[in-house]
Parts: C-alpha cells; sequence; structure tokens
C-alpha cells in the first residue's frame, strides 16, 4: 500500500494526478486505486472474460473520478491565488488528453487503412475525424449505433465516445464554475455551486431514466444523461471539507460499500441490462461513497486494497490502456472476419494493449503532461493543441479521401461477397436473457440426436443470425454461419441497375464464387443435419451465361422461371447429398410502410420466387422442408410494418434490428425444427398455420 510518506513525496506530482480539493491529501491512493479497477473491469468485458459481464460500468467510474479531479483542481487553484485561470485549465487538459489521444487516433485509423476492407477504413477514418474533434458521441448517436448490442461492426474508435463526453462536459463547467465565483462570495460559493451541481444531477438523471427506453443510443452515448455523474463528483469535491469530519469508523463502512457496489455491477449487469437508466445510478453511487469516504482517511477502508502498488501502477497506465485496447481488439477480430474474439484468443492483444499503454505513459503522455516547458509557456501549449487536433483530423480526413464510399458502386463493392460476421457475444447473451426472461414458446422436437444447424444465405439471413443463435441452446442446437452479405445463394450475377451511369450490380458476378465457398466451409466445419435457406437476390432478373455469350432474363418470364429453377434443384442435390434436410424459409414481402404501390411490386417478385422455392421441395419430397416466415414479419400482408408490437423488426425493406433478429427468430426456430423432422411440403406448408 502506498505510505503516507510516499504520498507526500510525490506531491508535486500529486496533484495534477488526483486532483483533490485542498482541504483534502494532495494523493489519493483510494482514486489511482479506483482508475485502474475501472480500466481492469472494462478492458475484460470488451475482451469477453467470463464473469465480467457489467464491465462496461467501468466508464461512470472514470466519469465520477473525473469531475471530482477537476473540481478539486480548480478549487485548489482559486483558493490558492484568488482567481480561476480558463486558459491554464484548458492547457492542463491540452497536455493531460490530447497527445496520446492524437497519437491512438493516427495508429488505429492507419491500422485500418492497412487491414480493414473499404468499407471499414473509411467508416474508421469518418469516426477519426470526429474523434479528433471531441464529438465522437455525437457521431455514434446519429449512425444508431449501440454500444452494448449492436449487430454492426464496432467501430476501432468507438471508445472515444466517454473521452468526448468529458470535455464537453468541461467546455461548460468551468465557465459556470468561474461565473459562480465571481457572483457570490466566498463563504457562499461553495454552498450555490453545490445547489446548481444537485439541480444537474437531478435533471440529468431524470433525463438517463427517461430516454434509456425510447433511445438506447443515445441514452449511451449522450452528455445530457452523463452529466450527472460527473456533477456527482464534482459535488464531493466541493463538499470535501465537510465530508472529511465524517467519523472514520462510518467512513471506512462507505468505502467498502461503494466498493461492492462497483463489483456487484460489473458482475451482475448484462448487455441486456437498460444502460444507462436507473441501472446506473449503482456504480456511480458505488464510486461516489468510495471517495466520499476516503477523504476522511479511514485507516481500514478500500484503499487498503485500492492502494497496493500494483493496482496503483495500472491506475498510473490506465487512461493510455483504456484508449489503446479497443482499437487493438476490434482491428483484430475483424481481420479474421469476426465480431469480436473469445477471451483466450483476444489475451495476446490485451499484453500488447498493456505494453503500448505503458510505452506511451513513460514517453509520451507523462512527459508532455509535466513537461515544465509547456506549463510555463501557456501559448505553446495551446498551439501544441491545435498542432495536434490538425494532425490527427487531418490524416483522417486523407484516408477518408482516399477510400470513398461516394457512389452506389463503391458500396456494393465494399458488401458483395463479403462473409457475413459471427455475430459478437455481447450481442448474443443481451438476446438471449431477453428471450429467457419474456414469454417465449418451445415446441416439441421429436427424438434426441443433437441438432446442428447452418444457415446460408445473403445479408437477410446475416440479421436474422443473431436472434437463431440466442435461441438455440434452448433447443439443444448449434448454430453455423454460411452467410454471405450482397449475395444470393445461386442468383450469380444481378441485371445491370444503373445509377448516375454507373451499374451497381457489377460487382455481383463474382458473388457464385463467394457465396459457394462461404456455404461449403461452414459446412465442412459445422456438419450440418439441417441446413436453413435464406436467400431473396433470387427474385431479381439475372445474367445467364451460355454457349451465345450472356443473356439477361427478366424477372418473372419463362426464361428466368427455368433458369432459376435449375439452379435451385442443383443446388439442393449437392447440399442434400451430404445426409442434411434443408428448410427453405421463404422471404416476407419487404417492408414499404405506407408505401402501398411499391409494396405490392415488391411483393410479386418475392410471391414468384417463393413458388419456385415450394416446387423444388416438393421434387425432393422428404428431404427437402419450407417455412414461411410471412406470418410472423409481415401478418397483414403487403404493405409489411417495419414496427409490430412495439419492435422495431426490420430497419429498412429487408433487414432485422437486433430486437428484430430475436422476433423473428425466436418465432422461427421450433418451425425450423418441426419441419426438418419430418422434412416434405406439405410440413413446411401446415408450419405457416402454428400459432
Amino acid at each position: 500500500m502506498v505510505t503516507e510518506a510516499a504520498a507526500e513525496a510525490a506531491a508535486p506530482k500529486a496533484q495534477d494526478e488526483a486532483g483533490t480539493p485542498p482541504s483534502d491529501r494532495p494523493f489519493r491512493p483510494d482514486i489511482q486505486g479506483l482508475r485502474a479497477l475501472a480500466v481492469c473491469l472494462v478492458v475484460l468485458f470488451h475482451a469477453g472474460a467470463s464473469g465480467i459481464s457489467g464491465g462496461f460500468v467501468g466508464v461512470d467510474v472514470f466519469f465520477v473520478i473525473s469531475g471530482f479531479v477537476i473540481t478539486g483542481l480548480l478549487l485548489r487553484e482559486s483558493e490558492a491565488t484568488g482567481h480561476t485561470s480558463l486558459v491554464a485549465f484548458y492547457g492542463r487538459r491540452i497536455r493531460r488528453i490530447l497527445p496520446a489521444a492524437s497519437l491512438v487516433i493516427v495508429v488505429t485509423v492507419a491500422l485500418a487503412a492497412i487491414f480493414l476492407g473499404l468499407l471499414e477504413r473509411n467508416q474508421t477514418a469518418i469516426a477519426g475525424i470526429w474523434a479528433s474533434l471531441f464529438l465522437a458521441n455525437f457521431h455514434f448517436i446519429v449512425s444508431g449505433t449501440n454500444y452494448l448490442a449492436s449487430q454492426q461492426l464496432p467501430s476501432p474508435l468507438q471508445n472515444f465516445w466517454s473521452l468526448a463526453v468529458e470535455e464537453q462536459f468541461y467546455a461548460v463547467y468551468p465557465v459556470t464554475f468561474l461565473a459562480l465565483s465571481a457572483w457570490t462570495s466566498r463563504k457562499t460559493f461553495r454552498t450555490r455551486l453545490i445547489v446548481f451541481l444537485g439541480i444537474v444531477i437531478v435533471a440529468s438523471f431524470a433525463y438517463s431514466v427517461t430516454i434509456t427506453s425510447s433511445d438506447p443510443s443515445e441514452a449511451f452515448f449522450s452528455p445530457l444523461t452523463r452529466a450527472w455523474e460527473l456533477a456527482l463528483g464534482a459535488m464531493i469535491a466541493t463538499a470535501a471539507v465537510y465530508l472529511s469530519r465524517i467519523p472514520t469508523a462510518i467512513a471506512g463502512a462507505m468505502t467498502w460499500i461503494g466498493l461492492g457496489g462497483i463489483i456487484t455491477a460489473s458482475v451482475v449487469f448484462t448487455s441486456a441490462t437498460p444502460y444507462p437508466g436507473w441501472a446506473v445510478a449503482l456504480p456511480v453511487i458505488g464510486t461516489g461513497l468510495v471517495i466520499a469516504g476516503g477523504t476522511a482517511r479511514p485507516s481500514w477502508g478500500a484503499e487498503r486494497a485500492l492502494g497496493i502498488r500494483p493496482v496503483q501502477y495500472i491506475g498510473l497506465i490506465s487512461y493510455s490502456l483504456y484508449l489503446w485496447h479497443w482499437p487493438i481488439l476490434v482491428i483484430a477480430a475483424e481481420h479474421e472476419g469476426a465480431g469480436s474474439l473469445p477471451f483466450v484468443q483476444n489475451i495476446p492483444w490485451v499484453i500488447l494493449s498493456v505494453v503500448l499503454a505503458v510505452a506511451t505513459y513513460r514517453l509520451l503522455e507523462n512527459p508532455i503532461r509535466h513537461s515544465r516547458f509547456f506549463s510555463a509557456r501557456l501559448p505553446l501549449t495551446l498551439a501544441l493543441g491545435a498542432v495536434l487536433v490538425v494532425s490527427s483530423l487531418g490524416f483522417s480526413a486523407i484516408v477518408a479521401v482516399l477510400n470513398p464510399l461516394t457512389s452506389a458502386a463503391q458500396l456494393e463493392q465494399a458488401a458483395s461477397g463479403t462473409r457475413c460476421l459471427v455475430p459478437s457475444m455481447h450481442l448474443v447473451t443481451n438476446l438471449r436473457d431477453t428471450y429467457l426472461n419474456g414469454p417465449h414458446q418451445t415446441l416439441p422436437t421429436p427424438g434426441t440426436k443433437p441438432v446442428r444447424i447452418d444457415v446460408i444465405g445473403d445479408s437477410t439471413a446475416c440479421t436474422i443470425l443473431p436472434g437463431l443463435m440466442a435461441v438455440a441452446p434452448s433447443f439443444g442446437a448449434q448454430v453455423g454461419n454460411g452467410a454471405v452479405d450482397g449475395c444470393g445463394i445461386v442468383s450469380g450475377r444481378i441485371a445491370p441497375i444503373y445509377v448516375n451511369g454507373v451499374d451497381v450490380e457489377r460487382l455481383t458476378g463474382s458473388c457464385q464464387a463467394e457465396a459457394l465457398s462461404a456455404e461449403t466451409a461452414s459446412i465442412n466445419a459445422q456438419d450440418p443435419n439441417v441446413i436453413v435457406w435464406m436467400s431473396s437476390w433470387e427474385r431479381q432478373s439475372i445474367v445467364s451465361t451460355g454457349t451465345g455469350g450472356n443473356r439477361i432474363l427478366l424477372s418473372g418470364t419463362p426464361q428466368w422461371r427455368k433458369e432459376m429453377f435449375s439452379r435451385i434443384d442443383a443446388r439442393i442435390t449437392s447440399l442434400t447429398s451430404t445426409g442434411a434436410k434443408v428448410v427453405f424459409v421463404l422471404s416476407p414481402p419487404r417492408a414499404y410502410p405506407g408505401s402501398t404501390q411499391q409494396s405490392m411490386a415488391d411483393a410479386a417478385k418475392t410471391a414468384r420466387l417463393n413458388s419456385l422455392l415450394r416446387e423444388v421441395a416438393t421434387r425432393h419430397s422428404g428431404r427437402v422442408g419450407v417455412v414461411d416466415l410471412s406470418p410472423r414479419v409481415c401478418p397483414t400482408g403487403p404493405p409489411c410494418p417495419g414496427t409490430i408490437a412495439g419492435i422495431n423488426v426490420r430497419v429498412d425493406r429487408d433487414h432485422y434490428g437486433d430486437a428484430g433478429s430475436l422476433f423473428a427468430g425466436s418465432w422461427l426456430f421450433p418451425r425450423i425444427l418441426q419441419t426438418a423432422s419430418g422434412a416434405n411440403p406439405a410440413a413446411g406448408a401446415a408450419t405457416t398455420t402454428i400459432p
């Protein structure tokens, strides 16, 4: 444990390290220990460690600490000099935050450009622009990111959202502090500041509770929902002179209760927990109790655990470690074609993150933060900040320009033929918790043979896959992934569609090979006894290649019908030769809420494809069955709604949102098993009437 003597010896740097108010110790080992705890929880959660399902609460611990630290520094300066300098304040923030942040942004954007695909390169570079401006949280709100449960690829710079929230708070709070200091006397200043912070706490927490259920993305990333966490830390710093008088026995108990609250939240909370909402109060108040109790210096408080040397060192590198770990984990996973990697595979990447954090702390973060040269020359500090921001912003902008997604053709290039990513464990866990905690039906499944299901198809199959995976364990089944984004199973090259003179379907020419490769690899790995076919691209007009050259076969024509039947029939013959049963999931009409004319035109194409699938199933009776998804996701017929029973089922015309994948998958899964157990068209048709 760090001794008082050691703390006093470190005092010249300690005030900047811990940022305590004037009535408190110049260095707080317990706060440094809280930093270590917070970053460990976040890193372990992101790495997929079991038992830390709520590790995301570490960010809330950081928020409370930050509010305490900044207010402590402002109070110390005000008491020592009689005034507060905003220029000096922002100079300290520049030296503290920008060097490491700018480095990580530049390196992350560069790594994404080297190791990731076109779409990810572009999106990471754009995120780098927003992160450089400390507006990353608003970028993720606008893009509809859900931090805890999203089947979209996470941005390698997504962790910069919390840094953005802090800096947005500090763009406003010091000005308010200065205004209150100027308008009130010294005797009433602390009281008025506490009242102001109390109002912020009540309003912000109320907003957090209100908006979490209606807009989870905004609730998680918004500075308005998080302001109360920083304000609580600020209030504790302001009231430290009074809190120091708490009897040490009570203060010690407060610290252990608070520490217990943080750890409980990290273990009990999951991705299914509505967050921040009400739940965030547990780790936030827990952190507040540890800091408030620590002002009384209880000899047997939580500082005995938080103050040991290894914990203190992790606290020192916590900022750099927080910045590095997420980009490393995400880029490693996405380079492997996954949303996230298992914990065992992430261990080397966590170690690399620690090494980078130590190097960054020793060679960049700490030297610049405590540089006498810059601290004595505020104009140069401000110039340094401008150079760092422009550097990371400019580099990100250049990479974005070099990797544009400015045309439909480039979007197709980014998506067509890309292997569908395995859904992240956080998303599947979230959906499974929701499934188990809600009303659900499990239809009887004949036999006891383990069921291995492989899902093949297009991006629609990709988006329903998380729901199927979440439900599968309840039926003793496993689900494999052989789907491909932007490609049908046998659609091959789609007939040209021109947008601004560019054929946006030209890149589907490689689809047949890409789809076959993905399906074969998944089937060989999974050895499934049930193959689920979910593909809607086959309803489109196609290009047929023969001895006479390429021909365009318009959807619905006899030539299209003959060619498509032949392709589907041949693929089914190949798939069933493995001994597996095949279940066609008939495509529902596309979702066009409020657009009857367009909906009916597309519904006709879908109906033609579904009719073909039923014919093929009849031809392969006993080996192929049919399940129609329409009764679940389009119960009223076209135009199909996007929202059913308050659930945003389809986020666009075809693709399922997170909740929508469970809504469809939980209904679909038992019907797939029931159909496969006696796979024939009649049984498939009968499944459409199951309530």
